[in-house]
């Protein structure tokens, strides 16, 4: 008989540890939600705004949004600076110049692939001007420079298309993309 109050006194003795780690557990869980971090973005027009938390910042600035401390209390403990440090890494500011300098390489090749492809335009058209002069038309016999000058207008055709595709990418493909990105506007224009 002596077994069992000694039973209900080690079982009581657990719950209770049990109820106060759960307890303890609950304080814990309950001051990690009250501690609220503020959110910083920046918008489109360039205004800053700040809110009390990530859900509240709209979708295509999220990835952009900086963490901001919550305040910090005086050396007593007792009153609160209404000043914000912002908890961003430094290798974060490197990494949005490093996403800066990707954007304005892309632009910067599709640039160049339209100037190549508007240059090589230009010298097939002065190419298939020149083969027509020898031409000289039908009654000249020379129908080698007719030949030429067919030859260097489908080519022509072709550079043709190649413009229209790197001038679409330059002003529709790539902004485009950026935008769904939520890169800023400017990135593409530097």
């Amino acid at each position: 008989m002596r077994a069992e109050p000694i039973i209900l006194i080690v079982f009581l003795f657990a719950a209770g540890t049990s109820f106060a780690q759960t307890d303890q557990q609950k304080k814990a869980e309950e001051e990690e939600l009250k501690k609220s971090y503020l959110y910083q973005w920046t918008d489109d027009k360039g205004v800053v705004h700040i809110t009390d938390g990530l859900g509240k910042v709209p979708e295509k600035y999220r990835d952009k949004a900086v963490k901001l401390e919550s305040p910090k209390r005086d050396e007593s403990g007792q009153g609160e600076q209404r000043t914000y440090e912002q908890v961003t890494p430094a290798d974060e500011e490197g990494r949005e110049e490093d996403r800066k300098a990707e954007w304005q390489q892309r632009m910067k090749e599709a640039r160049k692939r339209l100037a190549d492809a508007e240059r090589r335009y230009q010298e097939l058209d002065q190419k298939r001007t020149e083969a027509l002069g020898k031409w000289g038309g039908a009654a000249s016999g020379h129908l080698e420079g007719r030949v030429e000058a067919e030859r260097i207008e489908r080519e022509m055709n072709q550079v043709r298309q190649n413009i229209n595709d790197a001038r679409n990418e330059v002003e529709v493909v790539i902004p485009e993309a950026a935008r769904k990105a939520g890169v800023p506007p400017g990135w593409l224009r530097e």
